[in-house]
């Protein structure tokens, strides 16, 4: 029998999928800060052969000395914040975590795949531009946005420091993950929005995203191929934003928003829903998307691969599978969605 597999961020929507997709018979241990909210998911009791652990990116030795041998680490755990309230928590969790984990891999001996974001290099004014994985860092580009900074800081120290370690480390960057099963309802927020009748407006710019289960299927590849390259692409279907909604209403039958505002005018709006929300109850109300996801959404996320297909068997499915499969997975499970309360 193989050793089990670490899993960090296991009650997330990519860990989920991780954890669901294994092979029969195929261990692992499910990094968690609280073990009762990882039982209290309708879905974590239904796995077999996973042992949730108590424990955080930031106290390895706390939690490390009891854990057993690995065949492998899965570092899904990120800080997904597009905000630059509180950056300096988003660029601890993402950096300093995952350092952390690089480190742990080196005392078990083990490869490491860490789940990272094409924005660290995908990110251009015009569409049609597209970044493999030989692509130079967007730094000057996303320097403002904590979360895609952060990735990037923590993709150039992990890779020093692995390297330094004698660190086997993988790096997947894909775009947006869609899918059944974000029981976060973070990934699918507009989309929730527009199901719900309260995204009153578009703007110009890009939208890329994959099956969250095409993505997951080349992740368990890369941990069990013999020779995996340090960096995987993960391209999907990339489109306008327009373009992105209109699939959206095509397979929900809800209506997509045909008012197009200017970025400035739809900035003044998310930055009134932040600093109001701040003031009144400390966060952000969340009426409209963030400023910096106002600021994002004027770009084009153009993503190749290089190796996917090849090395992973990687395949992107339609992208109306999959945006039909996260509509009916969202309605019957978003309580906002539901007929009582429509």
């Amino acid at each position: 029998m193989t050793e089990p597999y670490l899993v960090s961020g296991a009650s997330g929507f990519a860990g989920r999928h991780l954890l669901e997709a294994r092979a029969p018979g195929t261990r692992a241990i499910a990094l968690v800060r609280d073990p009762g909210d990882w039982a209290a998911q309708d879905w974590s009791s239904s796995l077999d052969d996973v042992t949730p652990l108590r424990g955080s990116l930031f106290d390895t030795d706390s939690w490390a000395a009891d854990l057993p041998a690995i065949s492998g680490i899965f570092h899904f755990a990120a800080l997904v914040r597009h905000s630059r309230i509180n950056a300096e928590e988003v660029y601890r969790t993402n950096v300093d975590g995952t350092l952390n984990m690089v480190r742990l891999a080196a005392k078990k001996q083990c490869r490491m795949i860490m789940l990272s974001t094409s924005g660290t290099v995908g990110c251009f004014e015009t569409q049609g531009e597209q970044a493999d994985e030989n692509a130079a860092f967007c730094e000057s580009t996303v320097a403002n946005w904590p979360y895609y900074h952060s990735k990037i800081i923590a993709e150039r120290k992990a890779r020093q420091l692995a390297d330094e370690l004698g660190v086997e480390l993988v790096f997947f960057r894909p775009p947006v993950l869609l899918g059944p099963g974000d029981h976060r309802f973070r990934s699918t927020s507009n989309i929730i929005r527009m199901l719900r009748g309260r995204l009153p407006f578009l703007i110009q710019g890009g939208m890329h995203f994959i099956d969250i289960r095409d993505a997951i299927r080349a992740t368990w590849r890369a941990m069990e191929i013999a020779r995996p390259q340090p960096v995987y692409h993960l391209a999907g279907y990339d489109s306008s934003i327009q373009e992105f909604f209109a699939m959206v209403e095509e397979v929900s039958g809800v209506r997509a928003p045909r008012r197009i505002l200017p970025h400035s005018v739809a900035k003044v709006i998310a930055g009134a829903d932040e600093w109001l929300g701040m003031r009144l109850k400390g966060e952000p109300l969340h009426y409209f998307p963030g400023p910096v996801v106002i600021e994002m959404a004027r770009y084009y996320w153009g993503l190749k691969s290089l190796y996917a297909e090849s090395d992973l068997g990687y395949v992107s499915r339609d992208p109306r599978e999959t945006l039909r499969d996260t509509v009916d997975w969202l309605r019957a499970n978003h309580p906002k969605l539901q007929p009582a309360n429509d």
